[in-house]
């Protein structure tokens, strides 16, 4: 006996099922036939269009998850993996209405290896991932210095910024040309708590500017809004207040300076210090 092949396109109906059967018979003798020996499976098809990878998304903002589906899914569940997509242990939503399209609250789940994936909340074969990785990444806002100050040679000033997402070690720079470049390091790892207190150092500039940075990922830091001054920093200890002293006289004036200042110029003042017109010594 031989036996002939017969073959037939089919198009999957929208009849989601795990006991789907086929028969096979003859239009002329019903008892001429045949059937699937077991059930298979009919199911939706999913393709995740966002995020696909590449994308970079920061720490509590929102971002839309998009897809498309084949077949009648009233609900989906959605997940994220932090490894490549080799497992999907966190929620984004365990159940929601399918309408293509989820408003996801990025999470502090700071990764470059992140996918996206959408499924049936009914069926665990019913899914699509994101085809490639994409990254979460946390946030920096510097506060101060940011423009405007005048910081004294040697003091102490504190450097101040906020955090969105865990960052636990941030570097942090100056620059003096008004942020052109940062090649001069104030500290090169320190531990991420939102302030250091910056001994100022000795180099006097009208274009200063402070940048944050995270210690492993360069792409995510913020600089100073405008220019700070870094001056000189003087102390006069004598005349202070109190003295008398007599026209004539010689006396010394006295005072303190940090920073590399070569030379100063002397003025007084006999309004109280409202204006000094007087050169003592240009």
């Amino acid at each position: 006996l031989t036996l002939n092949n017969g073959t037939f396109a089919w198009t999957i109906p929208d009849t989601i099922t795990a006991q789907a059967r086929v028969r096979l018979s003859d239009p002329a003798d019903a008892t001429a036939n045949d059937i699937s020996n077991a059930d298979f499976k009919i199911k939706a098809g999913f393709t995740v269009s966002a995020p696909n990878g590449s994308e970079v998304f920061t720490v509590g903002i929102s971002q839309n998850v998009t897809w498309a589906n084949t077949g009648t899914v009233p609900n989906v569940k959605l997940d994220y993996s932090t490894n490549s997509g080799t497992t999907y242990p966190n929620a984004i939503v365990a159940t929601v209405a399918n309408t293509g399209n989820y408003t996801w609250t990025i999470p502090d789940a700071i990764s470059t290896t992140v996918r996206v994936k959408v499924g049936a909340t009914t069926d665990v074969d019913a899914f699509d991932t994101s085809n490639a990785d994409f990254k979460i990444r946390g946030a920096l806002t510097l506060t101060a210095p940011n423009g405007g100050e005048g910081f004294k040679i040697a003091q102490s000033h504190n450097i101040t910024w906020t955090t969105t997402g865990t960052i636990p070690n941030v570097t942090l720079t100056y620059s003096t040309n008004g942020g052109a470049t940062y090649p001069s390091v104030i500290t090169a790892s320190v531990v991420n708590t939102n302030t250091y207190a910056w001994v100022v150092p000795d180099v006097p500039t009208t274009t200063a500017r402070v940048r944050v940075e995270h210690v492993t990922d360069s792409t995510v830091f913020d600089d100073s809004n405008a220019n700070f001054s870094i001056q000189g920093n003087f102390t006069i200890t004598s005349p202070n207040g109190g003295e008398v002293w007599t026209v004539t006289e010689i006396r010394n004036l006295v005072w303190n300076w940090g920073g590399t200042i070569p030379n100063v110029k002397l003025t007084y003042s006999t309004d109280g210090g409202a204006t000094y017109p007087t050169v003592i010594a240009a």
